[in-house]
């Protein structure tokens, strides 16, 4: 089957409110595209980082969800959408981890290709103070005013998303230490957090990089990794474990899909019977 490439100087529509054009950029060069961007929707109607709106979507569906508006809002082909997910990394759940999802929607085809980036995230952080010099001790540390803050929780006396320096910071504590303990957290929205912006900027290129790959079945681009597939055999007791022993690469288009093998064993401290 010959491969369907996505035509030169196409144009990628993004939707954002919270400047990752940026991130998205190199990746839609790569792809002899053009990048513009979509207006006219609060991307944070679909959840905030900040609090305000819970998430009811899953981040792949919030991701889709955004790429599919871009196109509909600014009527090109080629819709782009990013959603970010952070907590305990999956392994022992001791360290922050981030997973960023980024998603491209062909509104020709109806056809939507996602990819993802993965990995710690040390400045998704929060934290409770009493004392004023504890509290700006820490936000240095996080790398305020580069990182950004979040200064209490919505519904209490002092919340604020706003704060950009460290004079404005002091006088915020203040305000909420006087009602007791304040909260710190890192703000994870984009614009505010470089380290998450590099890791949009890592799925994007991750997605350029799927893009150029075309179905073997089909031809159409966006074949690649979708899954690992666990059952990699432990060398000590033979038994599979959870360790993935391949990469499962599929398309969104027509299904097909197969197996790139990742390995065959593992060592016995990485299997759950021999290493509880």
């Amino acid at each position: 089957m010959s491969a369907t490439r996505i035509p030169a100087g196409s144009r990628f529509a993004l939707l954002t409110q919270h400047g990752k054009a940026a991130a998205f950029e190199p990746a839609v060069q790569r792809l002899g595209g053009q990048l513009v961007l979509a207006t006219g929707f609060d991307t944070d109607s679909l959840g905030s980082f900040t609090g305000e709106r819970e998430r009811t979507l899953s981040a792949a569906d919030a991701a889709q969800t955004k790429a599919r508006l871009a196109t509909e809002l600014s009527g090109v082909r080629f819709g782009l959408g990013s959603e970010g997910s952070y907590g305990p990394d999956p392994q022992v759940g001791l360290l922050p981890w981030g997973v960023e999802i980024v998603c491209c929607w062909d509104a020709e085809r109806g056809q939507a290709v996602h990819a993802l980036a993965q990995g710690p995230q040390p400045v998704y952080r929060q934290q409770q103070f009493t004392e004023l010099h504890d509290a700006l001790d820490w936000a240095r540390a996080l790398g305020f005013p580069q990182q950004g803050l979040i200064v209490g929780q919505p519904g209490l006396a002092v919340f604020d998303k706003t704060v950009s320096d460290e004079a404005t910071l002091r006088t915020r504590l203040i305000e909420a230490l006087a009602h007791g303990p304040v909260g710190l957290a890192a703000d994870m929205r984009a614009h505010r957090s470089p380290a998450r912006m590099a890791m949009i900027s890592q799925a994007a290129d991750a997605l350029a990089t799927r893009l150029q790959s075309a179905c073997p079945g089909c031809g159409l681009p966006g074949y690649g990794p979708v899954r690992l597939q666990a059952g990699a055999i432990c060398s000590g007791c033979g038994q599979p474990t959870a360790t993935a022993r391949a990469e499962v690469w599929a398309c969104a288009g027509c299904g097909h899909s197969h197996e790139r093998p990742l390995r065959a064993s593992v060592d016995p401290s990485r299997c759950e019977f021999c290493n509880p």
